[in-house]
């Protein structure tokens, strides 16, 4: 009896349900993107647009700008303790490369020759200023472009003063200048130097932030030979005042911006070859 009893009880109790699980599905692969390729910190790729591209050495640059400024400005004040005036004097001494200039006389490609230099430094600069905004990396764009003007105006000086050229000008017996200081200072162009100076160092400022292209140094090139050509028609250089302008300009312009270039990777560098060196450029 008690047997039947519990049978019955077993009975009554509920059954469980029984779950079932869905078999696994096969997932997807995952897919992981390639890494990108580690750039080093001195390549244009890796640096923000205000990133810094010059190393500044402030207790070198400063006072070298400084005095260079001061030989540039200074000497120009006192032009009669360092110059004397010797014409009139004979056109035939000019080479007759240069002689041609002596009749030229266009007060017009003189104003505009002021303006394109003041452009040249003042352009660069602004349009610094909106690509990196007020950075560290503006400061020293700014410094490494003063520098530049400083060292060239201080050569330029330098040179005009001992060699004592008189201008086209003066050959010619125009502007009173025949017995004036500021008459005999041909030999360099100091227009074109400033000119090509400024565009030189902007470019390769340009070129250390985001790498080479062809533009900046086009811009360059068409303005130092406006310039030049600008103080030709005026009669305020020979045409040998203006190409000695531009190479010295060039040289400052490239010389100060890559002794401060940051990374040591520059896109240029001196190689040896033979018993001397070649220059070598990537672009």
């Amino acid at each position: 009896m008690l047997p039947a009893i519990l049978a019955l009880a077993l009975a009554a109790q509920p059954v469980p349900a029984v779950q079932t699980v869905p078999a696994a599905l096969p997932s997807a692969p995952t897919v992981v993107p390639p890494a990108a390729p580690d750039l080093p910190l001195d390549a244009p790729e890796a640096r923000p647009p205000g990133d810094s591209v010059y190393r500044l050495v402030p207790w070198l640059d400063v006072p070298l700008t400084a005095l260079a400024a001061g030989v540039a400005i200074l000497p120009g004040r006192y032009p009669f303790h360092f110059i004397s005036p010797r014409c009139p004097c004979d056109p035939a001494e000019v080479n007759g490369f240069d002689r041609f200039a002596i009749d030229l006389h266009s007060r017009a490609a003189g104003v505009i020759s002021d303006v394109t230099v003041l452009a040249s430094v003042g352009v660069p600069v602004v349009a610094d200023a909106l690509w990196v905004g007020n950075t560290r990396a503006l400061r020293e764009d700014l410094m490494i472009l003063t520098e530049t003007l400083a060292l060239n105006s201080a050569a330029v000086m330098t040179v005009k003063f001992a060699v004592q050229r008189p201008l086209p000008v003066t050959y010619a017996g125009r502007d009173g200048l025949v017995k004036q200081a500021q008459g005999y200072r041909s030999f360099y162009s100091g227009h074109t130097s400033t000119a090509v100076a400024a565009l030189t160092a902007a470019s390769w400022t340009y070129t250390l932030r985001r790498g080479p292209a062809a533009w900046p140094w086009l811009v360059t090139a068409a303005v130092g030979a406006s310039v030049g050509a600008e103080r030709v028609l005026a009669g305020r250089h020979f045409p040998t005042d203006v190409l000695v302008g531009a190479a010295a300009g060039f040289g400052f312009g490239t010389l100060v911006p890559l002794l401060h270039a940051r990374g040591g990777r520059l896109p240029v560098a001196l190689a040896p070859m033979g018993r001397g060196v070649q220059l070598t450029g990537t672009w």
